[in-house]
C-alpha cells in the first residue's frame, strides 16, 4: 500500500511515514456520496450533513449540476483579465441588486480569504487615491475569523496567526461582546458599552487619520456562531462613519441566505462599504468568492479610469458564475430565505426548550440556519467541558447519524437552506439524543 500524501487543512494529523489511505479512513470520516442533506461514508453509513455553511441548496442538486455541465461544454474557461464573458456581468448585476443599494461593483475571487484580501487592498487603494496614504491600518474583533491568506490572517484573532509568526503591520484588535464569555462583568448593556468605548479609544489611540477600515463578522462563525447585537453593530457603523473609516462586512458565511436574509447587513440595518461572500455563493459546486464594492469606492478607483492590480487567473470563472446564478434562482423560486428563517427558528426553539435544564449547556444561539450549542462543565463557572468528554460527544453524534462541526466545546450546525421539516426534526432529535446519552440532565437540573 502507498504512503498517504495529503496534508489536510485545520486537521490534526499523525506521522504519515507508515500511514496509508486505509489508516486515514479510521481517523477521518471517509465520504463517498451525497444528495440533498445526506452523505454516505465508505461503510454505507448515512449522515445528516451539517458540518459547514457551504451546501446552500444541498448536495447533488440537479439544477445546479445540469447548469454546470452545460457551461462546461459551452465555455469551460475564460479569463477576465482584459477579456470578459456573458456571465460575469449577469452575476455581478444580480449580486449588487440583492446586497444593497450602496453597491455598484463586484470583484470575483476563488474563496472567502481572497475576498477579504481584496477588500483590504481596495480600502487602502481608496484612501491612497484620495491622497490619504496614512489611512492604511485595520481594526477587527476578538474571536473574528477572516481567512488564511497573509492579510486576512493578520485580522483573524483566534490564535492562528501565532503559528506562522508576525502578520502584516497595522492590524489591531477590539474586544467583542461575547455575552457568555464577556471581556468584563456586567449586564448586556454594560458589556456592550464597554466594548464600544474600547473601540472608540482604540481609534483615537491609533488616530482616525491612520485607520482604513473596521472589519467584522456580523455573526462570528468559526468562534461559535455568536451574533453581534444590533445595537453594538449599528454603533460600530456610526463610529466608522464619524471617523471616515470604511466598514468591511465579512459575510463569507452569512451571505446569500444563511440567516434568512440575502445579507446579515440587511438584518442589522447597516450599509457596509465592502462586503465579502463565498460559501453561499456557489454552494460548494465551484470554488468562488466575491467582494461587493460601494459606489463611493468605485468613484475613487475608476473616476478617471484606473486599474486594480490584484486578482488571479481564474477570477470570474464562467462555470462558477453559472453555478451561482442557478443557485440564486433556486433560492428565489423555492422561497428559501423564508424557509431558512422558519426552519432555523424551529430547530433553535427545540434546542432551547429541551436543553434549558441541562447543566452542561452554557448557551444555545444562532440566526437562521446557523445554530450552535456551547457546552460547559457547569453554568456557574462556564468553563468549557473536558476535551475527552467532547470527543465522546462528537463520536456519539456520528453514531446518531449527524455530521456537525464540534470545535472547542461548541457544536456548530449548518443545515442547507432547503432543509424540510422532517429533516430538521431528524437533526434536532438526533442531536438531543446524543447530548442526553453523554451528558444527561435534559429534563432536570442535576
Amino acid at each position: 500500500m502507498n504512503k498517504y500524501n495529503v496534508l489536510h487543512p485545520f486537521s490534526f494529523m499523525p506521522n504519515l511515514q507508515d500511514k496509508t489511505e486505509e489508516d486515514i479512513k479510521e481517523i477521518y470520516t471517509f465520504l463517498e456520496s451525497g444528495k440533498g442533506c445526506w452523505v454516505k461514508d465508505d461503510k454505507g453509513n448515512e449522515y445528516f450533513y451539517a458540518t459547514t455553511a457551504v451546501p446552500t441548496v444541498g448536495l447533488g442538486n440537479k439544477r445546479v449540476v445540469d447548469a454546470i455541465n452545460k457551461q462546461m461544454e459551452r465555455l469551460s474557461f475564460a479569463s477576465t483579465c482584459g477579456q470578459t464573458h456573458p456571465y460575469v456581468q449577469k452575476l455581478a448585476e444580480k449580486l449588487v441588486s440583492v446586497a444593497g443599494e450602496q453597491f455598484s461593483l463586484c470583484f470575483y475571487t476563488t474563496d472567502g480569504s481572497g475576498a477579504i484580501e481584496t477588500a483590504m487592498k481596495l480600502a487602502r487603494q481608496h484612501f491612497m487615491q484620495k491622497g490619504l496614504q496614512g489611512k492604511s491600518k485595520f481594526i477587527s474583533f476578538d474571536g473574528n475569523y477572516h481567512g488564511t491568506t497573509f492579510a486576512s490572517g493578520s485580522v483573524t484573532k483566534m490564535g492562528i496567526q501565532e503559528t506562522f509568526g508576525e502578520g502584516i503591520k497595522g492590524c489591531y484588535t477590539a474586544p467583542f461582546p461575547n455575552m457568555l464569555r464577556p471581556p468584563v462583568e456586567g449586564t448586556e448593556e454594560e458589556i456592550t458599552d464597554y466594548c464600544l468605548q474600547r473601540l472608540k479609544h482604540l481609534i483615537a489611540e491609533i488616530s482616525p487619520d491612520e485607520v482604513a477600515a473596521i472589519i467584522f463578522e456580523p455573526i462570528q462563525g468559526v468562534n461559535g456562531i455568536i451574533p453581534m447585537s444590533k445595537r453594538f453593530l449599528q454603533q460600530v457603523a456610526s463610529l466608522a462613519k464619524e471617523n471616515n473609516i470604511l466598514l468591511i462586512a465579512d459575510e463569507v458565511t452569512t451571505g446569500l441566505g444563511r440567516t434568512g436574509y440575502w445579507t446579515s447587513s440587511e438584518y442589522y440595518g447597516i450599509k457596509p462599504d465592502l462586503l465579502t461572500i463565498s460559501k453561499g455563493l456557489t454552494g460548494g459546486y465551484f470554488p468562488m468568492g466575491a467582494t461587493l464594492i460601494s459606489s463611493e469606492i468605485e468613484s475613487s478607483l475608476l473616476e478617471e479610469g484606473g486599474i486594480f492590480l490584484h486578482g488571479s487567473t481564474q477570477c470570474g470563472h464562467p462555470v462558477g458564475c453559472v453555478a451561482a446564478l442557478e443557485l440564486i434562482s433556486i433560492i428565489e423560486e423555492e422561497n428559501l430565505l423564508e424557509n431558512a428563517k422558519e426552519m432555523g427558528e424551529y430547530i433553535l426553539s427545540t434546542f432551547k426548550n429541551q436543553l434549558k435544564d441541562c447543566k452542561h449547556i452554557g448557551e444555545v444561539r444562532g440566526e437562521g440556519l446557523m445554530i450552535s450549542i456551547e457546552f460547559v462543565s457547569d453554568r456557574l463557572s462556564n468553563e468549557s467541558i473536558d476535551f475527552s468528554l467532547g470527543e465522546r460527544f462528537s463520536q456519539e453524534l456520528r453514531r446518531q447519524g449527524v455530521l456537525g462541526n464540534y470545535f472547542n466545546g461548541i457544536l456548530l450546525l449548518y443545515p442547507p437552506l432547503n432543509v424540510s421539516k422532517s429533516e430538521a426534526t431528524f437533526l434536532s432529535d438526533k442531536v438531543l439524543q446524543a447530548i442526553n446519552q453523554i451528558f444527561g440532565g435534559m429534563n432536570e437540573n442535576e
